[in-house]
């Protein structure tokens, strides 16, 4: 099967997570039958489009490994081929010139509404002046009879009757196209077979439908996805989370965490297991997605991130987690690689384990330690001891420091709890929830002399 499909986002505001939806599907489509994925980005509207709008969106596909086929295509670009389209279909007899003021056209509207009939402007049937032309509009003439059908290959079969259809605008007077022109001949000329986007966009395709009809152009496939709402069953807005994927990654989410969260947002809600993008696009169909809108949860997400930091080489989630660190960073690397079988047990996020990690930091003690502990004075006896005894030991020793430790706790006849969280305090700044003994592991007897001595000397009665 020939399969080109695009993902076609307007240059407003971020890549948000519904549009990050869209183009996955589009891609999984693509690449399920080794087609092509083609990036259009739909500027025309100049007034709204940004430089930074488009960067965000090209770095958030990239991030999510969303790789496009061949050069962007900008909208923008196509004017003239749009102009040219618009007056084919005005010879044709398929569209025609509309001189109605602003004011006639709204009067013309709200009467035809009151009526539940379709916008038909006067000028449909009338012929025009050229030699004293006013500013005026390109409206497709839309048929009075019959229905238009679309076999959507998610929705099933829809179709509506012709007489609810609009004779809407092509060409605006100032000869720029509608959104609704522009994107058939982009479609057309990018050779798109498949058009799968948002169901918000059902009503249009029963529009452009018509302009392929005039033009003699096959009609690619249509596949309208369900929206995604939030928990409270409303669309999804700022209220119910970040929505742009450059907060999720700054957040601390992993892209195929965001890829296989998306993926259950219609597609595999009823699976567990989450899978990577490579998986999906050998499985993926488009006529498995549902017709039901999703809801977008957060705790959902954090369960599938969970799952990709344990999944993840552990190397990558090393880097992520000291990238703008500067301090020390062997040393550091060292211990979070230690560390890590544990930290990552009780993380959600890349952020979590940046949190978590703090008190692995070397040489920045006033970073891990806040503030000054106050331990009574047996407390600080033993705290004492437990440092000499380190200071006589071979710090070389190959011996594992748990034995060391426990030889401790033997010699001044007590148990772990009784230095248990106060030895945590000297060594974390804020009792980690790593088990003691590994923690004793991961610093080494060097450093744990250190940070002794460094709160022993700041502390009081």
């Amino acid at each position: 099967m020939n399969v080109v499909t695009r993902f076609a986002p307007s240059p407003t505001g971020f890549l948000h997570v519904g549009g990050a939806r869209t183009a996955l599907f589009n891609y999984l489509f693509t690449k399920r039958y080794k087609g092509k994925f083609l990036l259009r980005i739909e500027d025309t509207d100049k007034a709204r489009s940004t430089d930074i709008a488009i960067k965000a969106i090209i770095s958030g596909l990239e991030w999510l490994n969303l790789n496009h086929d061949g050069k962007i295509v900008f909208q923008s670009h196509n004017s003239i081929r749009h102009k040219n389209i618009a007056d084919e279909l005005l010879k044709s007899g398929n569209a025609y010139r509309c001189y109605l003021s602003n004011e006639e056209q709204n009067q013309i509207r709200n009467d035809y509404m009151k009526l539940g009939l379709p916008f038909r402007s006067p000028w449909r049937n009338k012929k025009y002046n050229n030699e004293n032309e006013n500013s005026y509009v390109i409206r497709i003439k839309m048929p009075n009879e019959g229905f238009t059908e679309i076999k959507d290959l998610v929705q099933g079969k829809v179709r509506i009757a012709n007489n609810k259809l609009d004779d809407f605008v092509l060409l605006r007077s100032n000869n720029l196209p509608t959104y609704m022109l522009a994107v058939v001949v982009d479609d057309y000329d990018m050779g798109i077979t498949h058009i799968i986007r948002g169901d918000d966009h059902l009503n249009n395709a029963f529009r452009q439908h018509w302009i392929y009809k005039f033009l003699d152009w096959k009609v690619p496939d249509f596949a309208h996805i369900p929206l995604i709402h939030g928990e409270d069953g409303s669309k999804l807005s700022k209220r119910h989370g970040a929505l742009g994927v450059e907060e999720y990654k700054e957040m601390g989410f992993l892209s195929d965490s965001i890829n296989s969260y998306l993926m259950n947002l219609g597609w595999r809600a009823s699976e567990k297991e989450p899978i990577t993008l490579s998986e999906a696009s050998k499985i993926f169909e488009i006529k498995a997605v549902g017709k039901s809108s999703s809801k977008f949860n957060i705790s959902k997400l954090k369960n599938i991130n969970s799952y990709f930091l344990k999944t993840e080489n552990p190397k990558n989630i090393i880097n992520l987690i000291i990238r703008n660190n500067e301090l020390g960073i062997e040393k550091y690397k060292k211990r979070i690689k230690k560390a890590l079988p544990y930290l990552i047990e009780r993380a959600s996020t890349i952020n979590d384990l940046v949190d978590a990690s703090t008190w692995l930091k070397n040489d920045d003690y006033e970073v891990i330690f806040k503030e000054n502990f106050k331990f009574n004075s047996n407390d600080l006896s033993l705290l004492v001891s437990f440092k000499e005894y380190l200071r006589e030991l071979n710090i070389d020793s190959k011996i594992e420091i748990e034995n060391h430790f426990n030889k401790w706790l033997t010699k001044e006849n007590i148990k772990i709890k009784d230095i248990g969280k106060n030895l945590r305090l000297c060594l974390t700044g804020s009792g980690s929830s790593i088990d003691l003994i590994k923690i004793l592991d991961i610093l080494g007897i060097e450093e744990i002399i250190r940070r002794l001595s460094y709160n022993l000397g700041r502390s009081s009665f």
